[in-house]
């Protein structure tokens, strides 16, 4: 392989530059609504430092917890002791002849800092001292990893706070999982370099699409005015059935939309849907058959009698591309339809600029 398609791979995933990536993965991270409006300017104007930006944010917010000390929680234990503790496991117990030792077994819940949580924001320490090139942060990476090995933490790079009961008992820690989870994300572009299977390839689509998708909700989430715009992700719509049989429910497709933004001022109101495919049919210069119809569906099935934004919402189908740009729109039974894409391979403060572009055509 020549020097310069070693260059262009390790530069570029899927013909997107890797800062842009990285710009994406900021934007979709929980991270990025905690940065002020300083940091935010920091990391959109150097997305290729962007590691090293993340470094010393995490740097700094995980000496403070080890300052402060790191949260606990209690964990399930099994052990034999020579008093009662928690809960007797009588079978071990008597199967061991354990009392003829003076000697019971028990279980219990003991406190300790080797959490998940802690895991994982041990874990990110790793993740940083495999791309940095700072030796700065990477002398205060290996302290770091030093200290929770002092502390007996395990690394893990992968947690669900879902299932840790004790996720708010500690505001702070809420930082430093946000942080922890930018960090480990960053690691991911670099994990599919050189691979070139198909079904990597799908894999990789698949992750550009929920990449792109997070990103861009992210993004509209951090820089609309809260006072005039309403956004909302996730949202089902139904289909407006009449005169059905009993089990068609079960039955019927499920339609939810990614993105609906609504503006306060001019009392408007968006659908969006993202892709991560072609903008148009293959081999054709036409658009989507099937996404059309999809938006189609959804902005005519969110129409409500009670609802005047219903009858007149527009909806935007938006494709992340490389080296092309289209934004063309359409009006069909009073809804304004929106083909657009955003060129991931330009500038990434024009990536900025042509998410905002979009909203101030279609609201």
């Amino acid at each position: 392989m020549n020097t310069e398609s070693t260059t262009r791979q390790n530069t570029t995933l899927n013909k997107i530059p890797i800062k842009n990536i990285w710009l994406l993965l900021l934007y979709a991270s929980d991270y990025y609504k905690e940065l002020d409006k300083q940091q935010r300017i920091n990391f959109e104007e150097n997305p290729e430092k962007i590691v090293e930006l993340a470094a010393e944010i995490y740097c700094k917010a995980v000496h403070k917890g080890l300052r402060y000390s790191l949260s606990n929680s209690y964990q399930p234990k099994k052990q034999v002791l020579t008093r009662v503790r928690g809960k007797i496991d009588y079978l071990i117990t008597a199967r061991k002849l354990l009392l003829e030792k003076g000697k019971i077994h028990c279980r219990y819940d003991g406190l300790t800092n080797n959490t998940p949580k802690n895991q994982y924001i041990h874990g990110a320490a790793h993740v940083l001292l495999r791309q940095l090139n700072n030796d700065k942060l990477i002398k205060q990476c290996k302290q770091i990893t030093n200290r929770f090995k002092e502390l007996k933490i395990g690394k893990s790079n992968y947690y669900n706070p879902v299932i840790d009961q004790f996720n708010r008992s500690n505001p702070h820690d809420n930082l430093l999982v946000s942080v922890a989870k930018l960090v480990h994300s960053l690691s991911i572009p670099t994990e599919l370099f050189g691979k070139e299977t198909l079904n990597t390839l799908e894999k990789t689509d698949q992750w550009l699409r929920a990449l792109f998708e997070k990103a861009v909700i992210g993004f509209y989430r951090v820089n609309l005015d809260p006072n005039e715009w309403q956004i909302e992700s996730g949202k089902r719509f139904k289909w407006q059935c009449t005169q059905s049989t009993d089990n068609i429910g079960q039955f019927m497709p499920e339609m939810i939309t990614d993105l609906i933004i609504e503006n306060n001022k001019t009392h408007s109101r968006l659908i969006v849907d993202t892709k991560c495919t072609s903008i148009f049919n293959h081999n054709k210069f036409s658009f989507k058959t099937d996404h059309l119809y999809q938006l189609y569906a959804y902005v005519r099935s969110q129409e409500r009698s009670d609802d005047r934004l219903s009858y007149s919402a527009s909806g935007m189908l938006l494709y992340p591309t490389t080296n092309q740009s289209i934004n063309e729109y359409t009006t069909i039974q009073n809804h304004q339809l929106f083909f657009c894409t955003i060129d991931l391979s330009q500038a990434n403060m024009r990536i900025k600029e042509c998410l905002l572009s979009l909203l101030a055509q279609s609201t």
